[in-house]
């Protein structure tokens, strides 16, 4: 039996990996679980070493995770005539070395029988068909003091806004916590990062599924759910660095007001080509005051030109000074003024699609890049970065009619919201101010506040072009106020 194998460069990363858990999440036909079988063998090298491998069900375990370990595993890693054994009746297997590694399967394992074990190491194959309960327990299994180190690693398909995703994933994607981190490693493959597959493998797959489907069991990616309503989303092409906001660009604030749940407020900046960008937010649960005192002071220095809410809010639910009060007034006792926004959903969705889409005949702001689409993100915005991609429709009940309205489902939806109203708003892209002028002048933007403003026609996408405004200014940072002149 030939037992070279030679692993990827993302299958290396896994199985050499120092954090104390790591992952590997992948396409079909990524490597994963020859990666964990692998990484199972190294760690078994040490002397008197104990591991466990596990997967859900036991024809799982047996058909896939066991096999392919034994595919890999020399027959002299446990000859027993120098002290190996192997059992299959009890999946126990013990090395020349002395180490041991157990092979179980996780979906009526006892939790007593898993808290009477001391771990150097163990293993999750398809970790996301297993409940984090499990995970947990086994984390706390890692006890074995004979060895210098010791390891939980899962490999998975993408499943976003499992545990896996909120464990390992999203403190990586939202900068709380550094690649180089010591206790949780996370690494994403594709299907085509694996060079041993058949020729036709990946081609055929690409044909026969749907989209989706290829975005995540091909690609490797997590941004991509069942019934997912913004599938023009992709983080790659979206989400940017921050950077300071020109003067000039008209500035909008969008509140999702929530009274159980959080209440989130978006920021936007409108260039003169008609992009927005997503530049900042706020998401909390909480009272009114404290909102209202939050949004001012994110708001401190800044010319906002057209404030909107939720119009639910315009509902005199509440009773204050002997009368029926609303939220939208409760705001404006604490300062804020706001304007009901265009809360037609179906429509509101397809206008934020026309917006994500690249379109060929854009030139994106920042890299130049053609085709580019309308809207952008930055990084910071952590909240409405999470959920975006999860945003879904509601799945029809079987007996449904199929030609019954789409609706989106009604969860984690706050952020979104408040971008809906945001583009729904279906405002113009800011005038040029004359020269020595300090502000955008109210005459030039007389109409911003009103929802049905009509949206200028479209033309060319260079900088300035869709409203006949001069082009030649490329760096809008370097601009002063004298400088900031009408044509």
């Amino acid at each position: 039996m030939n037992n070279q194998i030679e692993p990827t460069p993302k299958q290396a990363e896994f199985i050499t990996s120092t954090s104390k858990f790591s992952c590997f999440s992948g396409g079909f036909g990524s490597g994963k679980t020859v990666a964990g079988c692998l990484r199972s063998l190294l760690l078994s090298q040490a002397p008197g070493n104990f591991g466990l491998v596990g997967r859900l069900t036991y024809p799982e375990l047996r058909d896939t995770t066991r096999k392919t370990f034994f595919e890999i595993c020399p027959p002299e890693y446990y000859d027993e005539s120098h002290g190996g054994q192997w059992k299959p009746s009890e999946n126990y297997l013990r090395l020349v070395n002395g180490s041991e590694i157990i092979f179980r399967h996780l979906d009526n394992v006892s939790e007593k029988e898993l808290l009477s074990l001391n771990l150097g190491w163990f293993f999750i194959d398809q970790a996301e068909e297993v409940g984090e309960g499990v995970f947990r327990i086994l984390q706390s299994r890692l006890r074995l003091n004979t060895v210098p180190n010791r390891f939980g690693f899962v490999i998975c398909n993408p499943e976003p806004g499992n545990w896996i995703d909120h464990m390992f994933r999203r403190p990586l994607v939202n900068n709380e916590r550094s690649p180089d981190d010591p206790t949780f490693h996370f690494i994403e493959s594709a299907s085509t990062d694996n060079p041993h597959l058949p020729a036709d493998y990946i081609p055929t797959l690409r044909q026969t599924y749907p989209e989706e489907m290829v975005k995540r069991f091909i690609e490797g990616r997590w941004d991509v759910f069942e019934n997912q309503i913004y599938t023009e989303y992709d983080y790659k092409t979206h989400i940017v660095a921050p950077f300071d906001i020109p003067r000039g660009w008209e500035r909008i604030v969008s509140v999702d007001h929530g009274m159980v749940n959080p209440t989130a407020v978006l920021w936007a900046a409108l260039d003169f080509d008609g992009n927005v960008f997503i530049y900042d937010e706020y998401y909390s649960p909480g009272i009114v005051s404290q909102h209202a005192k939050e949004i001012l002071y994110k708001s401190e220095g800044q010319e906002i030109s057209l404030w909107l809410i939720d119009p639910s809010t315009t509902a005199k639910t509440r009773e204050k000074y002997g009368q029926m009060w609303s939220v939208m007034e409760e705001y404006e006792d604490y300062g804020l003024f706001f304007s009901p926004s265009n809360n037609e959903k179906l429509a509101g969705i397809n206008r934020v699609k026309e917006f994500l889409k690249p379109q060929k005949n854009r030139r994106n702001p920042l890299t130049k890049e053609i085709p580019s689409p309308r809207l952008f993100i930055f990084k910071n915005c952590i909240n409405l970065i999470n959920e975006l991609p999860q945003y879904q429709w509601r799945k029809l009940r079987s007996l449904q009619s199929r030609n019954s309205p789409e609706q989106p489902r009604d969860f984690n939806d706050h952020a979104v919201d408040a971008l809906r109203y945001i583009i729904m708003s279906r405002f113009p892209a800011p005038v040029r101010r004359g020269i020595g002028d300090a502000m955008i002048l109210p005459e030039n933007r007389k109409n911003m506040n009103l929802i049905t403003a009509k949206m200028p026609e479209y033309g060319d996408s260079e900088l300035g072009s869709f409203y006949q405004q001069d082009s030649t200014v490329e760096d809008l940072d370097d601009l002063t106020y004298g400088e900031l002149g009408a044509e």
